[in-house]
């Protein structure tokens, strides 16, 4: 009977190890957003926060683990608003944190597949090293040869120094093509 109680408190008492970190969480929560993106984000697009004369200011229903915030914000623009979502990851006054997330961030990113209806896109993009000294780097992700509803999608990670710190961000939104190759380059 005192073997049968040690073997059932030693049962309950396991600790439990993760075998690996799980960076699932941020690819979840991007896959939500980009399936609300054709519909103008409605269905993440939270209570309004503020307005300005150009924008108003939404509350995002999809906030990743661990972000400081998240917000949806429609601008008027000619014809029809635009809309675009997009999450502080971190802030810190340390760069090299700052630029440690924002590679991690998309390196999370960059070959994710999307799904979108049935079929799957891959993220595909180029890194833009960050640089201290200049404040601030982009690095931007495409779908790799998107249907007509993503053919303007981008998800944009960046890093900015805003005094007296650096903030690391995501961002998804509706942008022209411009002079780049519109499936965006794989590199590094």
């Amino acid at each position: 009977m005192v073997i049968a109680f040690l073997l059932a408190t030693t049962v309950h008492a396991q600790i439990k190890i993760p075998l690996k970190a799980n960076n699932s969480g941020l690819r979840n929560d991007l896959q939500k957003v980009v399936e609300a993106y054709p519909h103008q984000f409605q269905e993440i697009r939270g209570n309004e926060v503020a307005t300005n004369p150009q924008s108003v200011e939404y509350a995002s229903l999809v906030k990743p683990a661990g972000a400081q915030e998240a917000t949806i914000i429609k601008y008027s623009s000619g014809t029809k608003p635009v809309y675009s979502w997009q999450s502080v990851l971190m802030t810190t006054e340390d760069y090299e944190e700052a630029a440690k997330k924002y590679k991690s961030v998309f390196n999370q990113l960059k070959g994710m597949n999307i799904t979108y209806v049935v079929d799957k896109y891959t993220l595909r993009g180029k890194y833009e090293e960050a640089s201290e000294e200049v404040g601030f780097s982009t690095s931007v992700l495409t779908p790799a040869y998107p249907p007509a509803a993503l053919k303007k999608l981008k998800v944009e990670v960046s890093i900015q120094f805003e005094f007296p710190e650096w903030k690391v961000s995501v961002a998804v939104f509706e942008k022209e093509k411009e002079d780049e190759d519109q499936y965006g380059e794989d590199a590094e």
